[in-house]
C-alpha cells in the first residue's frame, strides 16, 4: 500500500495526518470531563473539517484515486464513529457519504459491520464520556 514514489508517499502521509488531526480533536472531546460543554462547539466546527475532505475527495473513488489505501481506512473509521456520534453529520456532504458507503460495502468489511461483535463494540474506552455504548 505504500508507493515507492516519494511524492505519492508524502501525499498518503498528509492525508493520514489530516484525518488524525480530526480524530484527535474528536478523541479529546469524547474523553474530556467537560464533554457536555464542548460538544456543541465541536459540532459547530465539524462541517469545516468535513468540507475539506469532501473537496479533496472530489469525484475520486478513494482519497488517492481508484485504489484504496491506508488513509481511506482511517478516515472511514472516523466517519463511521462521527456518524454514530451525530447521525446527521454527513448530510451536507454527499461525496463523503457515498465514500463511506463504498467503504462499508467492501465484502469483508460489510460482513464484519453487520456482525454482532461490531454492533456491540464501543468507539472509545471506559474513561470516555462518549463511548457509543447505547
Amino acid at each position: 500500500m505504500v508507493p515507492n514514489c516519494k511524492r505519492r508517499r508524502a501525499i498518503l502521509h498528509m492525508l493520514l495526518n489530516a484525518s488524525l488531526d480530526l480524530h484527535t480533536n474528536f478523541g479529546r472531546l469524547c474523553y474530556s470531563p467537560d464533554f457536555e460543554n464542548l460538544k456543541a462547539p465541536f459540532l459547530k466546527g465539524l462541517p469545516d473539517s468535513l468540507r475539506t475532505f469532501e473537496e479533496y475527495l472530489g469525484d475520486k473513488t478513494w482519497l488517492t484515486g481508484d485504489k484504496i489505501n491506508y488513509p481511506d481506512f482511517h478516515l472511514c473509521e472516523l466517519l463511521n464513529q462521527l456518524e454514530k456520534f451525530e447521525p446527521s453529520c454527513l448530510a451536507g456532504f454527499p461525496k463523503l457519504k457515498a465514500y463511506l458507503t463504498r467503504f462499508e460495502n467492501l465484502p469483508k468489511l460489510k460482513e464484519y459491520i453487520s456482525s454482532e461483535e461490531f454492533k456491540r463494540r464501543d468507539c472509545n474506552g471506559k474513561m470516555a464520556k462518549w463511548r457509543n455504548n447505547y
